[in-house]
């Protein structure tokens, strides 16, 4: 790709202001529901679709004007040059975006630049990459790929999809009025019909389908449907809601169909669509939805652009050549480069060109490599059923062996058209050429007597009683440069008449050794290019529909060439007619099963095309005086086997690329063409002045030359005009694409960018887009795809992935925060981490407390969707800690010391730094560490396995630890409150990763701590520990640590004996205002123990919090802890994620004991080594 400056755009990007909501809602709080079942519901009178559409035209016509500006200026512009271009170019501000009402009709780069947040370029680097950032933003639709609901990153269960489905079907605007499902066409054409469309609105499938969704009737439907389905209303469940009801209604079977190249019980991997072009498969889809009483006609085109915006949008991109078709190796690629931009930015790639594509394949391939590897996995098995290297079946069924003979074939064939595309643009060897070589190592300095006539040659001569004498040689004079080509074998004598011409040096040589050279050279490249155009031609007919090709596999051939001669108007005609060369195209028929076929199968047009049986056949036919023959032509290899019919054989689809047949069509082909043809050579050869005087000109001349068939196809190839019209990029006969140095300039329209001249020079002959596979790993299962009991209708796998992936970075802080929970909190209410089930795991979720309800959270959109989460656990202070049993504690401690053993230790490690978790059975993003840890005790690990879950829990466990840190500190937060992180969370990922929790421990020790007042010490011995583990004086404090906690790590121990009361929240916030003296108060849940007190020294009074998971509070006023104290054990979000005891009235409690410095002596003297470590 040539978008260079992407390495900075998720900067710009990120001060971009996102859409506003397409319906929006007051900006009041939802009341609670009449229906304790039904969520309140938006109000969707005000739609701001268009504006949005408006919006995104903004920023097209702000990122073309940007691109002219960088033409212009050049990469040398200086920054006033820059900044006076945005202050003195104006753009137009589209009528129904949000600007026109503050800006007018137009204004200027600056204005708007300004006016989306953003700091203005003052360089063509910044203009460039601000170009990039806003033509990439406007290429995404405002509904992204237009799957509403069903992108949801939970998605619905296929009883919810079936019930909306069911809504939908059968809603009506009133009880006397038709349903959706009694309508023609069904939904699409109930929304047709009330709502009026412009014939050019009707004309382009996407207008008309944003015209539909935007209409009040459309609004209306989905409002419906949200209420009917019982979800949580906000800004865009309408919208959601709606679009998924509209693609259920065309496709209901995607509900339970696990194939992904099913759509609508289309299957776009059908035999029907092997090498047929994209628009060719949209259009049989939309046929299809018509006949099955889908939708209507004129809404063909919108129905199938609907479904394959979100099923398969590669379909959809933008002047495809019309060599890319299904199932080639160049449609391989596209559709790789697709899924990889569109995983990462949904809805982007429907908006795309072809070329646009495939420069930003390689940087879209390098963001996500499980992405990256599940695309290349599916399209190479969609390419390998096409080629017949593959048996079709579901691919989950592929073993590793079949895979990774799927990849040795593709990565063989793209290397043996690799090879023949480098042969082709090879000039053929010179013989002037290698002569000027010689020249100028022989004879340095004479430059300018290299091409003067001024030698004579003559033959050395004996006669028989052995006299030398001397015979004439070619007649001359002759030029330097000639005796060099002509290389002539001695003994030879060269004289001459000017001084300046080196005799002696000149006869002192036997030989230049440029015309043996020139010879060896040029059979090799005559082989080379042969080898090549058999892979051509071989590539083509691999290419073509599987008829045909089942019709050169084993049909009857025979071979046809076609020739003119001009016949003479002359007395005696014989003398003047003129026979021009044959055509290059070879004709063949085929006939196969009674029924004849004729083909054209042509090099230079890079094609193989069929006709009706009449053009191969043997005919004359006259036109004026130009008399045209169809000849019968006899390959002299195989002729006999080609011209039999073959019978059918077990294999349904041929391997048309290395098939025996294939092969032997491809050497009639290149026997067609005449390689060995005397003008090529006599081309390559070069004339001398003796050549010139044996009248041999005329033979080579340029004009005879380009009728060699050959020699006109293989120039052609190489000027890069096999196809046409592929703007700024140049595609070969195999589909590879590069853009040469002539279109370095117009890429800044394509790629957003300017490259350096370093770049353009590097980027010259580089084939643009081509995937760079790795090993294919099999589906173990439908795995991952059956989610929540649901399946991404026809997506695969690397979507669902990529969601959850995305999900869980932004929940993880993955992205370097957990702002994801500060913008769900302000925006819907309290939000938390937590797992709920689905089949047999636990799934991980940010959810958000609404109506009495938990919802999911879409930290990617910042918006709650769906039905209220069944059986939602929060994950918090206590449970972020594994709470396994003794037995399963000691069983992964068991198996984590077996992977680390001596043996096993180098396994270990790999997996622990290059495993992929992906490998792992069962695994997947959204796991909690319990979930990873029940991977091991659940399944028999290698050890290289084991050191990749070992580093995804602590990894998991650590971040963890951050979200409880960034809960507590913001429950906290205050004047007067001192906040001091140290969580056990992060210090056993580090230290001990079997371990259950050492919250009984740190709660006491740092209780005995602050009462000595040496918290500060031990909070630094703990996070030293934590950092060097291996260090001897680290490894003997946790070690400690961990005796201690085994000493007061149960229910009855943590009180060390004493005797405990049941107190809720208010309670201990009480007793801590009330106290006239310093106490210390262990606060312990049904998972957890704490502390938290107060210290009397004189007239000063201050308060501590303390959770082993999180932090070290101080509260220096009353006001600060009181409020502190409510929200981390009651109503923030710390205390939304705590485990109290509860009653049978439902009240809740906490267990509290009062520490003493004297409890310690219930233990030996261990602790006291804890708090005067020196680490």
């Amino acid at each position: 790709m040539t978008k260079i400056l992407h390495s900075f755009q998720p900067d710009i990007l990120a001060h971009l202001p996102k859409p506003p909501p397409i319906i929006k809602l007051p900006h009041t709080p939802l009341t609670p529901p009449q229906s304790p079942e039904v969520p309140g519901t938006p109000d969707v009178s005000n739609l701001d679709l268009n504006e949005q559409l408006g919006n995104r035209q903004n920023l097209n016509t702000l990122g073309d004007a940007l691109v002219g500006i960088a033409e212009r200026l050049g990469k040398d512009a200086p920054a006033h040059d820059v900044l006076a271009a945005l202050k003195a170019t104006s753009m137009e501000v589209h009528p129904d975006s949000a600007a026109r009402a503050v800006m007018g009709a137009r204004t200027t780069l600056e204005s708007f630049i300004k006016s989306l947040g953003l700091p203005l370029p003052n360089s063509h680097f910044g203009i460039s990459g601000l170009s990039v950032a806003v033509l990439d933003r406007a290429q995404i639709h405002p509904l992204g790929n237009l799957e509403g609901a069903l992108g949801w990153p939970v998605p619905m269960s296929a009883d919810d999809q079936q019930r909306l489905h069911n809504l939908a079907l059968n809603y009506a605007t009133a009880p006397d009025q038709p349903t959706v499902k009694q309508t023609p066409g069904s939904l699409l054409a109930y929304l047709r019909e009330q709502t009026t469309l412009a014939p050019d609105v009707l004309g382009d499938p996407v207008k008309t389908l944003n015209a539909l969704v935007s209409s009040p009737a459309a609004q209306q439907l989905g409002k419906s449907l949200q209420e009917g389905m019982q979800h949580v209303a906000t800004d865009s469940s309408a919208m959601d809601h709606l679009l998924a009801a509209m693609t259920l209604q065309l496709d209901p079977e995607s509900i339970t169909e696990a194939n992904r190249n099913l759509t609508a019980g289309f299957d776009l991997a059908h035999e029907d669509h092997w090498n047929q072009t994209a628009d060719k498969v949209v259009q049989a889809l939309g046929k299809h939805l018509v006949a099955n009483g889908k939708t209507s006609p004129d809404l063909a085109g919108v129905a199938a652009y609907l479904l394959l915006a979100s099923r398969a949008p590669v379909f959809l991109i933008k002047d495809i050549p019309s060599t890319v078709t299904y199932g080639s190796p160049a449609w391989v690629n596209l559709a790789v480069a697709a899924t990889t931009i569109e995983a990462q930015t949904p809805g982007r790639v429907a908006s795309m060109t072809f070329a646009e594509v495939m420069l930003e394949a390689e940087s879209a391939g390098l963001a996500d490599r499980s992405v990256t590897h599940d695309a290349q996995r599916e399209a190479l098995i969609d390419w390998g059923v096409v080629q017949g290297v593959l048996v079709k079946k579901a691919d989950h069924l592929y073993s590793a062996e079949e895979l990774a003979a799927l990849l040795s074939e593709f990565e063989a064939r793209t290397a043996s058209m690799t090879s023949a595309t480098q042969v082709f643009e090879k000039e053929l060897p010179s013989r002037a050429l290698k002569a000027d070589t010689v020249l100028k190592e022989r004879f340095p300095g004479l430059e300018a007597l290299y091409d003067k006539r001024l030698i004579h040659v003559s033959y050395q001569k004996r006669r028989p009683w052995g006299d030398v004498f001397y015979e004439p040689g070619p007649v001359g004079p002759h030029s330097l440069r000639d005796i060099v080509m002509m290389d002539l074998q001695g003994p030879v004598r060269y004289s001459s008449s000017d001084s300046r011409i080196p005799l002696d040096k000149l006869n002192a040589i036997s030989t230049f050794g440029v015309l043996e050279s020139f010879n060896q050279e040029f059979k090799a490249a005559i082989n080379e290019k042969k080898v090549a155009m058999n892979t051509a031609i071989r590539h083509l007919i691999s290419q073509l529909p599987l008829e045909d090709r089942k019709n050169f596999e084993l049909g009857k051939l025979s071979f046809f060439y076609n020739q003119s001669t001009t016949l003479s108007t002359e007395l005696i005609p014989i003398w003047g007619n003129t026979l021009h060369p044959k055509e290059e195209p070879l004709l063949v028929r085929v006939e196969r099963g009674g029924k004849a076929t004729d083909y054209e199968i042509s090099f230079k047009e890079g094609s193989i095309r069929s006709f009706l049986p009449n053009r191969a056949e043997p005919k004359t036919t006259r036109n004026g005086n130009v008399k045209c023959e169809t000849i019968a032509f006899s390959p002299s290899k195989g002729g006999s086997s080609l011209r039999k019919e073959q019978p059918p054989t077990d294999k349904a689809v041929p391997d048309s690329f290395n098939g025996a047949r294939s092969q032997l069509i491809a050497d009639a082909f290149v026997e067609h063409t005449n390689f060995d043809d005397e003008a090529i050579l006599e081309q390559a050869r070069g004339l001398t002045y003796h050549d010139k005087n044996e009248k041999r000109a005329n033979a080579i001349s340029n004009f005879i030359l380009e009728l060699v068939p050959f020699y006109s196809a293989i120039n052609c190839f190489r000027k890069g005009k096999v196809f046409e019209g592929l703007s700024h990029l140049d595609m070969d006969l195999f589909g590879f694409v590069t853009a040469g140095m002539s279109t370095a300039g117009k890429m800044i329209k394509i790629a957003g960018t300017t490259a350096s001249a370093v770049s353009k020079g590097a980027r010259a002959a580089k084939v643009i887009g081509m995937a760079t596979f790795s090993a294919l790993n099999p589906l173990g299962g439908l795995g991952d795809a059956a989610i929540g009991g649901a399946r991404l209708a026809g997506k695969g796998l690397q979507f669902l992935r990529n969601k959850a992936t995305k999900a869980a970075n932004a929940i993880r802080g993955a992205t370097g925060s957990y702002d994801v929970l500060k913008a769900a909190g302000k925006g819907h209410g309290t939000a938390v981490i937590g797992t709920y089930p689905s089949g047999n795991v636990s799934l991980q979720t940010v959810a958000v407390f609404k109506n009495n309800r938990w919802y999911h959270y879409d930290p990617i959109k910042k918006n709650v969707f769906g039905a209220p989460i069944k059986n939602f656990s929060r994950v918090g202070a206590s449970s972020m800690i594994v709470r396994a049993t003794g037995s399963n504690n000691a069983a992964f401690r068991h198996l984590l010391n077996l992977s680390q053993s001596p043996t096993n230790a180098a396994a270990y490690q790999r997996g622990l730094t290059q495993g992929s978790p992906f490998d792992l059975p069962g695994f997947h993003v959204h796991m909690s560490s319990e979930d990873l840890v029940n991977i091991a005790l659940n399944n028999h690990l290698a050890p290289e396995q084991m050191g990749t879950l070992v580093r995804e829990i602590k990894a998991l466990r650590i971040e963890e630890a951050k979200l409880v840190v960034s809960n507590l500190k913001h429950d906290v937060s205050a004047p007067g409150v001192i906040f001091t992180d140290v969580s056990q969370i992060d210090y056993l990922a580090r230290t001990d990763i079997t371990s259950t929790g050492h919250c009984a421990g740190f709660s006491n020790l740092m209780a005995l701590a602050i009462m000595l007042g040496k918290e500060d010490e031990l909070i630094k011995n703990i996070k030293r520990a934590a950092m060097n583990p291996g260090d001897i004086q680290a490894a003997e404090f946790i070690q400690e640590l961990h005796n201690f906690q085994m000493i007061v790590g149960d229910r009855s121990a943590v009180h060390m004996g004493k005797s405990f009361k049941q107190q809720n929240h208010l309670e201990i916030i009480d007793e801590l205002t009330n106290s006239p003296t310093s106490k210390t108060i262990r606060i312990v849940t049904a998972d957890h123990a704490m502390v938290a007190g107060i210290k009397v020294e004189g007239s000063s009074t201050s308060w501590f919090f303390y959770d082993p998971d999180g932090a070290l509070v101080k509260f220096t006023t009353l006001q600060a802890m009181q409020e502190g104290m409510e929200k981390v054990l009651n109503s923030g979000r710390h205390g939304k994620n705590m485990n109290p005891y509860v009653t049978d009235k439902g009240d809740k409690f906490f267990e509290t004991s009062e520490f003493a410095a004297s409890d310690m002596d219930t233990v030996n003297d261990v602790y006291k080594e804890l708090l005067d470590a020196a680490l």
